[in-house]
């Protein structure tokens, strides 16, 4: 519903074009407006003070991110990168506010977004969503390959930047190359459909 709204509305938008490993927006930056994903794939990541990364999210084609520090007024809580030359629309922060005067249901659909996001990060925290793990370690594999595509990744070490196990590693990559999405060369794999990786993340 959000999706059919927003291609309404494209006339509010800015388009962007942005090059592989360009950084769309920095941690502690203050939220500049709402970014809508026309092609591409977006890493969304935290570094902490140890200089440790954490993958948090992957965005691809028709998805929307910046939209909780926007709407919070909160500086952003992690840096965002895009994975794959992207083309991504997007509206300044008082646009999107004459927009959503105008149009109260554009509001109304984001914060359905919010409110599922939050279901799903209590239940990933309180260890209820089994499928969670799934998620992350393929977000991990397309963000690690796509971002250091020369390193070959160990399974232990695809499992410790995923939060998981190097046993959940193994079973779900086994599970992506049963759907022919990627083919295991010993330590190495090739991926053969980074968005389709993702779209399968939750049925693993």
């Amino acid at each position: 519903m959000l999706l059919e709204l927003l291609k309404k509305e494209l006339s509010y938008f800015t388009e962007r074009q942005y090059k592989r490993n360009q950084i769309i927006y920095n941690e502690g930056d203050a939220p500049d407006g709402l970014y809508f994903i026309e092609s591409g794939i977006i890493g969304l990541f935290h570094v902490s003070e140890s200089g440790h990364e954490t993958l948090l999210r992957v965005f691809s084609k028709n998805y929307i991110f910046g939209h909780r520090s926007l709407i919070a007024q909160e500086n952003y809580h992690a840096s965002s990168i895009c994975l794959t030359p992207s083309r991504i629309y997007h509206i300044s922060s008082s646009k999107f506010k004459e927009l959503y005067t105008r149009n109260p249901e554009v509001l109304f659909e984001i914060s359905k977004i919010l409110a599922k996001e939050l279901r799903a990060s209590e239940l990933r925290l309180s260890g209820l969503q089994d499928k969670s793990a799934n998620r992350r370690i393929v977000e991990s594999l397309v963000y690690l390959k796509l971002k250091h595509p020369n390193y070959t990744w160990t399974r232990k070490e695809i499992a410790e930047f995923a939060g998981s196990t190097f046993e959940s590693v193994v079973r779900v990559m086994t599970g992506l190359q049963d759907l022919g999405l990627i083919e295991k060369k010993g330590r190495d794999f090739q991926v053969f459909d980074f968005e389709k990786m993702i779209d399968h993340s939750t049925t693993l």
